[in-house]
Order: C-alpha cells, then structure tokens, then sequence
C-alpha cells in the first residue's frame, strides 16, 4: 500500500491505507492500525441556473420578387435549376408546346417548352448554366 504523509491535531505522521470498503477505512498510524468510519454529508444539489434565452434580433425583410419583363414569347424558367441541354438553336422554328431545353432542379430533369410558335431569335443561356426562376431563357418572336 502507498504511504502518506498526514498532519494530525498539527503532529506529522506517516500513515497507509490498508483496506478501503464502502464507507470504512483501515489505516495504519505508526504501526497502529485505526478502523475509521466515513460519513457523507448530504450532497447539495447543484442548481442550474439558466439566462433567460435571448432571441437574436433579425429583421427579415422578404423583398417581392420583381415582376418580370420579358418581351412576349419568352421562354421563362420555371424553378431554379442547371440548363443541361438546348434542343434548339437560333433561327430554328418552333411551335407554341416545342420543347426547347432540358432544365435539371432537384435531381429531376424538365422539359421546358417554347411559349409562342415562331423563331428563335436569341438564346440567352448555355448547356451549364445555372438559372433563377423567372429568368430569360429563350426568345421566341415571328
């Protein structure tokens, strides 16, 4: 067993742990053996304390989104999302229905279809691109 280094009553002793057990305790004093009993004294339960929870102050202001203007016949993105493919060029005519790209949002692929029957006169986006909703992508004029 280990041996400590005590100061009892202000005297200095050398003193082992013999037996440790629940609450009771053979220690040896300068060859004399004690049986100490240990009492607990009633643990005070800790209180938690909490602040008042503050909500952080956001001002959220949702700003409308602006209208679109978009010359007639122009093809609009529906939802945000990744042009994956054009199935049209410019010059080629297309009838109201077409379809005339491929727009990926969410792992779906849409197809999204000209609005007017015409020509296409300018394709605003390329295959990659990523897109807003409401945005020009095509347009389609007589």
């Amino acid at each position: 067993m280990k041996t400590y280094r005590m100061k009892i009553n202000g005297e200095k002793y050398d003193a082992r742990i013999k037996k440790y057990k629940s609450d009771q305790v053979i220690v040896e004093v300068n060859g004399i053996d004690y049986k100490i009993n240990l009492e607990h004294a009633e643990r005070r339960k800790k209180e938690i304390v909490r602040s008042q929870k503050t909500q952080p102050a956001l001002n959220v202001v949702k700003t409308p989104s602006k209208p679109v203007a978009a010359a007639p016949g122009s093809v609009l993105a529906p939802i945000p999302g990744l042009v994956l493919r054009l199935l049209v060029k410019e010059g080629d005519s297309v009838n109201a229905g077409d379809p005339v790209l491929i727009l990926e949002a969410m792992k779906m692929e849409s197809e999204i279809t000209s609005t007017a029957t015409g020509i296409i006169k300018k394709i605003r986006v390329k295959e990659g691109t990523s897109v807003q909703e409401g945005e020009v992508l095509i347009e389609v004029g007589a």
